[in-house]
């Protein structure tokens, strides 16, 4: 990955966010905006355009540290420092849902129905699960991003193949439901891609402690 090219990118669409939110601000809707819906799908929350540009707001903030802090986060003692090819997915990712979240609140101030709204966050989700499961896999223990327990962190064996486990889900997962997108009705289909992704993330954990408790030289963590 080309950090430079991955940087500008993500200068762009922070500066992307910030003119989304400065203009809905100004000349959003006066009409009521959805802004949260139930498990049913139907708007449970409505706002003003200016509540819309707040949240737009916080992602281009979110965005702007994930393009220019990470480099500086540290998490504990066992892992001081991510590499750079780490923060450069991380930023990615952070970076690629704030602008989907962002554009999702847009186009729900113009318009935008409860069902496709629905769709957009079902593909979005599919498409961030799939890259991220591409390289979940292959990255190093890191404070970024990956299967962080006490057993993850208590033994190499045991991040190694939990992230594999959790990469090989995330990526079939969401490679199903991108396909499966134009033909899921909605929300049923958003529901059953949270309920994998649940799924998928509580198999990690079990496979972590699992490999841990069979890792001769495995750390304690207690």
């Amino acid at each position: 990955m080309n950090r430079s090219l991955v940087r500008t990118a993500a200068l762009a669409a922070t500066a992307g966010q910030i003119a989304l939110a400065l203009y809905i601000a100004r000349f959003g809707p006066t009409s009521p905006i959805p802004m949260h819906f139930d498990l049913s799908g139907e708007v449970d929350r409505w706002g003003t355009r200016r509540e819309t540009a707040f949240v737009i707001g916080l992602m281009a903030g979110l965005s702007a540290v994930a393009t220019f802090g990470l480099r500086h986060l540290s998490l504990g003692r066992r892992v001081p420092q991510a590499s750079p090819r780490v923060m450069t997915l991380t930023t990615i990712v952070i970076v690629g849902v704030a602008s989907a979240v962002s554009v999702l609140m847009a186009a729900m101030a113009f318009g935008l129905t409860s069902v496709g709204a629905a769709l957009f966050g079902h593909l979005t989700i599919s498409f961030t699960l799939a890259g991220i499961g591409a390289y979940l896999g292959k990255v190093a223990p890191n404070p970024l991003i990956g299967v962080r327990t006490p057993w993850t962190l208590a033994s190499r064996l045991a991040w190694d193949k939990s992230n594999r486990l959790m990469g090989r889900l995330f990526f079939w997962g969401g490679l199903a439901g991108i396909l499966a997108a134009p033909f899921a009705p909605q929300p049923a289909g958003l529901q059953a891609l949270a309920v994998g992704l649940l799924a998928a993330a509580v198999l990690a954990v079990f496979e972590s402690w699992r490999v841990w408790r069979e890792d001769p030289d495995r750390a304690a963590w207690s």
